[in-house]
């Protein structure tokens, strides 16, 4: 079940609050946490029922190798961290990635070896690399193993187990108690929740879904379009891409504040960014902080000496390999490394004390770097990217318009969707983020107000529009 459908808005999330709530008064013990597992489960099955075993069942091996690697001793702990740690990843790879390898090896041995196509459990990268994190946690003595209550609540808490953001057990896990506690969410959480989900609604049923219009229109067109209607169409998926994940992230972290639990922040208007460097740190946060903390960091100590050169080699790695994460595709290896290889030209121009470029053309440098990067990861192949990227620079015409009046069609969907983009254009450029107008929400009446304009708003997109799924739900 989508956040941005009535089902999950007006049903599912009341009644599972509902229930917590009442929860809290019976003589059970971890009642509350009781009714989020079943919740959780419910809502996973609900997407494909068959697919909840790959679920439950990685979190109980998961949770089998945590206790193992917690009682033992050196260097058993060690080999049962990389037993996990190969489990996992051979996990992941049976279900998105066996055929991409295979097909990139000789004619003749791809065509003898053939694994079955499996089409792969919603939410596998996100709830691998939750259970990757916890192993490596769990053997660095950051937090111990937990109970399989608590671990199978953690990775399948349904706010977050299809599309993250990516949580750490010991941000989560100690919540716990309060969870299962007499008092629920305070008025004003429950206030600052409600708005932080209607705007996330927001961003998706008003801006994204406007904005796929122009880059499904922009990328199904390729062959025609000018430079200038390049930019803007790669613009457009850039902004849906935003809107369309960032807006996920907000209605999940305002899913789970209803329940009482916090989970990590994932978006900070990474489009204000001057540099790729503060771009990472603003966009996906929870994806660049596995990146740095158990990707980069010991590519890089593995290396003799940590110098500008290795850390380059290590981001680049790093980044490639998160690219290949969003799926089995060379579009997203070639996206990994565009980025990769800005972070790195960054690193060695902050390092080399290189002058300072002015806030407006760092700006313009790092927008253009992540919509060229964009129209690889939206390509379906590289021949499609490769043609798009020469319609970028100018080949065979650099101006025309012509494709930006037909992208909207015609009659009162126009201004609709023209409304949408232009305001979603204008809320990137010069307001503030979702993140940081929830922290300074008051509960007052006029924010109350404001709260039931933009819900009513989003109610009449969504009932006027057939609900997309959120582009993330394909990785």
């Amino acid at each position: 079940m989508n956040f941005n459908t009535f089902n999950y808005i007006l049903l599912f999330l009341p009644i599972v609050f509902i229930a917590c709530n009442l929860a809290r008064r019976l003589p059970v013990p971890k009642a509350p946490q009781i009714c989020i597992l079943l919740a959780s489960t419910v809502f996973y099955s609900w997407f494909k029922p068959s697919h909840i075993a790959y679920l439950l069942g990685s979190i109980v091996v998961n949770w089998q190798i945590a206790r193992l690697i917690g009682n033992a001793a050196q260097p058993w702990r060690k080999h049962y961290l990389k037993a996990g740690l190969v489990l996992n990843l051979g996990f992941l790879c049976t279900f998105k990635y066996v055929n991409f390898f295979l097909s990139n090896i000789p004619y003749s041995v791809h065509h003898h070896f053939r694994a079955p196509e499996f089409a792969f459990p919603l939410g596998i990268s996100f709830f691998t690399l939750t259970q990757i994190m916890y192993l490596v946690d769990c053997y660095e003595e950051l937090l111990p193993p937990s109970s399989l209550f608590d671990h199978a609540t953690f990775v399948s808490f349904f706010p977050y187990v299809i599309s993250g953001p990516i949580s750490r057990a010991k941000r989560i896990l100690h919540q716990f108690p309060s969870l299962n506690g007499d008092v629920g969410p305070s008025a004003d959480t429950l206030a600052r929740a409600t708005y932080l989900f209607t705007l996330g609604l927001i961003k998706k049923v008003v801006f994204a879904d406007a904005f796929s219009k122009a880059a499904d229109y922009g990328f199904g067109n390729v062959g025609n379009l000018s430079a200038f209607e390049a930019w803007c169409f790669a613009s457009a998926f850039a902004l849906q891409m935003y809107f369309d994940f960032s807006g996920y992230s907000d209605m999940a972290i305002a899913s789970a504040l209803f329940l009482g639990i916090e989970v990590p922040r994932n978006f900070d208007g990474p489009f204000r960014a001057t540099s790729i460097i503060e771009f990472w740190k603003r966009w996906h946060i929870t994806l660049t902080s596995f990146i740095t903390t158990y990707i980069y960091t010991p590519l890089l100590q593995s290396f003799r000496r940590a110098t500008l050169a290795t850390s380059a080699v290590a981001t680049l790695i790093a980044m490639t390999l998160a690219g290949l994460w969003h799926g089995p595709n060379w579009t997203f290896v070639v996206f990994g490394a565009i980025h990769g290889t800005g972070l790195a030209v960054n690193q060695y121009w902050r390092k080399k004390k290189m002058p300072d470029m002015s806030k407006p053309v760092g700006w313009l440098l790092t927008f253009a770097l992540v919509d060229i990067a964009f129209v690889f990861f939206r390509s379906p192949n590289l021949q499609t990217a490769g043609l798009f990227f020469s319609r970028l620079f100018g080949w065979p015409q650099p101006l025309g318009i012509d494709n930006l009046h037909k992208m909207n069609g015609v009659g009162p969907m126009f201004a609709v969707l023209a409304l949408s983009q232009f305001a979603g254009t204008v809320a990137v450029a010069c307001r503030k983020s979702s993140d940081q107008l929830a922290r300074e929400f008051k509960p007052t009446w006029s924010n109350y107000a404001a709260t039931a304009a933009y819900a009513l708003i989003a109610f009449l997109y969504l009932n006027s529009n057939v609900a997309r799924p959120f582009l993330y739900f394909a990785f």
